[in-house]
């Protein structure tokens, strides 16, 4: 009787062994396969000719200023921006050779929330967490100015 419980506790413990290591590989196999990407801003450029996504390295909690990023993609040209600048105002007037027109421009939207030329000048604060959207779309003008 006590050779059958020996032999019986060196199975399980045996068993559990292998279980053990199984399930040791079958970990070490999902954090290897599930490469783990560093937070990225992400913007969206949307229009009828040409839809893009660009990704811009950031670390998690880190915050960057939209226009500042946008200035940098456009110094890259990727994708090819042009900016009109004023003392208090700041619009995106063409993307990949797409401009403003009188009834239709760049939109900026953060987190669905659309952003203007004066809160853009004095500073949009993005990071991975947010949406960012810059939509070609209607807009109504008034001398070369957005109204709605």
């Amino acid at each position: 009787m006590h050779q059958k419980l020996l032999s019986f506790v060196i199975r399980f413990v045996f068993a559990l062994g292998i279980i053990g290591f199984g399930f040791i590989l079958q970990c070490s196999h999902l954090s290897k396969s599930k490469k783990s990407k560093d937070p990225q801003i992400q913007i969206h450029f949307l229009s009828l000719d040409f839809e893009e996504t660009k990704s811009i390295p950031s670390s998690l909690f880190e915050s960057k200023d939209l226009l500042l990023i946008l200035a940098e993609l456009s110094k890259k040209e990727d994708p090819p921006m042009r900016f009109i600048s004023t003392t208090r105002t700041e619009e995106i007037m063409e993307v990949n050779g797409k401009s403003n027109s009188w009834t239709a421009g760049w939109v900026v939207y953060v987190n669905e929330e659309r952003i203007d030329g004066v809160q853009m000048k004095r500073g949009v604060r993005v990071s991975p967490s947010d949406k960012i959207e810059i939509r070609y779309e209607t807009v109504e003008r008034v001398f070369g100015r957005p109204t709605s």
